[in-house]
């Protein structure tokens, strides 16, 4: 990278948001031309939930500080039988009491779990409801049942985890809209399923010389069988290809499929998400050539962040989704989505909710570019999507990488009040961020000055298996198979055949 006092002013293309924070700038290999990602304004760290680990977690005499909402005048009383509300209403609006999961205030980490169970007795109809982190800041919450008179009610996380984020859950919150209310509670439990044995993961390569693969499937098929490998997923032909070759397409997928492997069909792209009919219709193409049945899957890489301005805006997210929706009407149930993913898609969020978790809760199954060499760090980075995958039974494939990378230099500016300590100055009307000193006459307005925040560099070693042995990969992907424990966990893809086959022996 280039000393940033004989560096170029960089161009600036796509959006540029209203509100920038912070913009890093990412130097691959030798390019001295960065890619730039902006941040707005840096959002709450939400406090570090409290995450129990006992079987059968009972709730009913750890609860907090009930408080009432809407026209009522309450109280709670406790006892070592349970917790019990009472409320009046001004009238006849809805109110009710919210009543907190830890006395300390912090939200509870239940994503563990699998049923919650609700016992009690209540006068008139009385809604229970849970609240998130987000749910609560936006005063919204999740119900789940009303209830009146004697009750014994389970309720599967399955179905609340779609509708909040499981990892931050606040309160329970009880309301009615008369103007008496009564409920008492002797048991809120929330419950694991028994660990039973987990069947052993699979193995798979992603293939994306098409046309390799279509004149020489043996090649193909002789390394996954020497690895021992359970799935292929080879990219689709283009639309500009001719019809002879989707044709051969469809008979190497059922090649494939007829020697035991699972073939899966894969493609994507990040502007699929601004026409995605035109993905769909690939994806039309393949299945009228395919006989139902021998495809194992469609599988979509789409990468949408890649696109500027993605990360800074719901409405793309939002976009993201409605484009995996309609691609899975197209494939109308005739083959599985499944969905390719990073690892820290659980961060940006949509509703409230990780954005993972929303393509979670569309795919048959998902595929985490989970690229590091150290397999405790694997773990640690796709933990939540595994957890969140055993709660709604959706199917998790993690991935290595063997192909080479290239050095990663990061150098982060974070927005300055004043001119005279700054680095550089985002001009907005030239589309420009240049480094100072600038000439006055360069100087524009709308205008913010940038100092840089710090430095650093991301190596390849830590991300790829590239230089090492075929035998090396061979052994981690072994240990990811073995020590992997959620249940939600499928196997392990291997990026890609090319790069593996290039690794010595």
């Amino acid at each position: 990278m280039l000393p940033l006092s004989r560096a170029g002013d960089i161009p600036l293309s796509g959006p540029i948001p209203s509100t920038v924070y912070e913009i890093e700038l990412t130097y691959v290999g030798e390019r001295t031309t960065p890619t730039v990602t902006f941040s707005g304004p840096p959002q709450t760290v939400p406090p570090l939930p409290y995450r129990p680990f006992v079987p059968i977690l009972e709730l009913s005499s750890a609860l907090g500080e009930a408080r009432p909402f809407g026209p009522c005048e309450g109280q709670a009383t406790k006892s070592d039988q349970g917790i019990d509300l009472q409320w009046t209403a001004e009238g006849k609006r809805r109110c009710g009491q919210r009543i907190t999961l830890r006395q300390a205030g912090l939200p509870m980490d239940l994503m563990s779990y699998k049923r919650l169970r609700l016992r009690g007795r209540a006068d008139g109809q009385v809604g229970v409801a849970l609240d998130d982190l987000a749910g609560y800041r936006r005063e919204d919450n999740v119900p789940l049942a009303t209830v009146t008179g004697p009750f014994d009610i389970t309720v599967p996380l399955k179905e609340i985890g779609r509708r909040l984020d499981l990892r931050y859950v606040t309160a329970l919150v009880v309301s009615a809209e008369t103007e008496h209310a009564q409920i008492s509670f002797d048991r809120i439990e929330l419950v694991r399923e028994p660990s039973g044995g987990r069947p052993q993961g699979g193995i798979g390569f992603w293939v994306w010389n098409y046309r390799a693969a279509v004149e020489n499937p043996e090649t193909m098929l002789a390394t996954c069988r020497t690895q021992g490998c359970s799935r292929v997923l080879i990219q689709m032909p283009s639309q500009s290809d001719d019809e002879a070759l989707w044709r051969a397409y469809a008979r190497l997928l059922t090649t494939v499929q007829s020697s035991g492997i699972e073939a899966l069909a894969l493609d994507g792209y990040p502007e699929a998400i601004q026409e995605p009919h035109i993905l769909a219709d690939k994806i039309l193409r393949l299945l009228q050539l395919v006989e139902p049945g021998l495809l194992s899957g469609v599988q979509l890489d789409i990468e949408p962040y890649l696109l500027p301005g993605f990360l800074g805006d719901e409405a793309q997210l939002r976009r993201y989704v409605e484009t995996i929706e309609t691609l899975k009407s197209a494939i109308g149930g005739r083959t599985r989505l499944s969905m390719v993913m990073p690892f820290w898609l659980t961060s940006p969020t949509i509703g409230g909710r990780p954005l993972a978790y929303a393509v979670m809760d569309l795919a048959d199954e998902v595929a985490v570019m989970s690229y590091r060499t150290d397999l405790d760090e694997v773990q640690d980075i796709a933990e939540d999507i595994l957890r969140y995958g055993e709660v709604i039974g959706t199917p998790v494939w993690l991935a290595v990488e063997t192909t080479a990378l290239a050095v990663e230099q990061h150098v982060v500016l974070r927005r300055s009040t004043r001119p005279g300590p700054a680095d550089a100055l985002l001009n907005y009307d030239r589309r420009l961020l240049q480094w100072t000193p600038i000439p006055e006459t360069q100087a524009a307005s709308p205008q913010e000055w940038f100092r840089i925040h710090h430095r650093f560099t991301v190596r390849p070693e830590s991300l790829t298996f590239a230089g090492r042995s075929k035998t090396e990969v061979s052994m981690a992907v072994k240990r990811m198979l073995d020590t992997t424990q959620q249940h939600s966990f499928a196997g392990v893809i291997i990026h890609d055949l090319d790069g593996f086959r290039a690794l010595a022996q």
